[in-house]
């Protein structure tokens, strides 16, 4: 990774020059602003994370189309600008008229290695100490399934690598065996605390409640749905790949197999956050909120770790929360 780089993690406070190449994330069609000037926003980033972009086209509107529409998602481009704070938000502000820049960027001016963030953990480890749980699941119907799943190479190799979001939680590569493993981790505390708990349904579903993000996502130099993803949800591919895994078996047990369907149907716990079903069973309510609380807790800590000074808030938009930074 370029060590010489102005990685997006270092551009925390206003007024900083900006000159460097990013990937480009999404974006946003022009509008008007406050001052009746054009302009878009576009969010790029790098391994270090994201930042939205605002593109001014000084008073010129065809200017600010015309480069809106040379922009891909997923491209590279150079950003020439200045560092603003807009609701305890950094973001940079590419205005033409002081000389800056927003243009795809010539092969040969970035190294891919530094756009795709990846898991500080190792993958390895991470999924060794996964197996480590799965061998305590005691019912054998269980663990043929997880026997073919996990026997297949190829599978494997994109369990290890797949993303958990495209930005929510866990977005880098091995980031969906990372959160895997830590609402794994959690539900083997919960199957403790309440005994009276379906330990081995509790378990398994942790390990299959995302699994349909295998297939949800493609990552170049960013991340993005398939389309797949976003034709089906990860939830709908990953209930149909655990009823296949189940039929696969031959005698798996109908109920059994219906429960753990359902786990991953009602693993966001609610129709308005996604899920097909609630939770009818005690096992998919503990499973939801080890979900949630993973989730939510990776997007605090992130927030405190890449924040700015303290006694500071940061306004996480995807919560709606305000993070104190002290």
């Amino acid at each position: 990774m370029g060590q010489d780089r102005l990685w997006v993690s270092d551009i925390g406070t206003k007024g900083m020059g900006v000159d460097e190449v990013y990937a480009v994330r999404r974006k946003d069609p022009p509008r008007k602003g406050k001052r009746a000037n054009f302009f878009f926003g576009v969010t790029v980033g790098d391994a270090s994370g994201d930042i939205k972009v605002n593109y001014w086209g000084n008073g010129d509107e065809g200017m600010v189309r015309r480069t809106f529409d040379s922009i891909r998602e997923g491209s590279m481009v150079r950003v020439k600008g200045t560092s603003d704070s807009f609701n305890d938000t950094m973001v940079v502000q590419v205005n033409l008229g002081n000389g800056d820049l927003l243009v795809e960027a010539k092969e040969g001016d970035y190294d891919l290695a530094d756009f795709v963030p990846c898991s500080e953990r190792d993958p390895e480890e991470m999924f060794a100490e996964l197996q480590d749980i799965i061998t305590r699941v005691t019912d054998p119907n269980i663990q043929s399934m997880f026997a073919r799943m996990f026997g297949d190479p190829a599978f494997v190799r994109k369990f290890k690598s797949a993303p958990a979001s495209v930005s929510y939680h866990c977005s880098w590569v091995g980031g969906l065996l990372e959160h895997t493993l830590n609402v794994t981790r959690s539900c083997d505390l919960i199957s403790r605390l309440y005994p009276e708990l379906d330990r081995d349904l509790l378990l398994a579903s942790a390990v299959l409640h995302d699994i349909g993000k295998v297939n949800c996502y493609s990552v170049t130099t960013t991340i993005a749905e398939s389309v797949e993803g976003r034709l089906k949800g990860h939830i709908v591919i990953g209930a149909q790949m655990v009823e296949e895994a189940c039929r696969e078996c031959g005698s798996f047990p109908d109920t059994l197999r219906n429960k753990l369907v359902h786990m991953v149907l009602a693993s966001h716990g609610s129709l308005d956050k996604g899920s097909p079903a609630v939770p009818a069973i005690p096992e998919a309510l503990a499973l939801n909120f080890a979900d949630e609380m993973d989730a939510k807790l990776e997007r605090f800590i992130r927030a405190r770790d890449n924040g700015g000074p303290e006694d500071h808030f940061f306004l996480d938009r995807q919560l709606g929360i305000k993070v104190y930074l002290g």
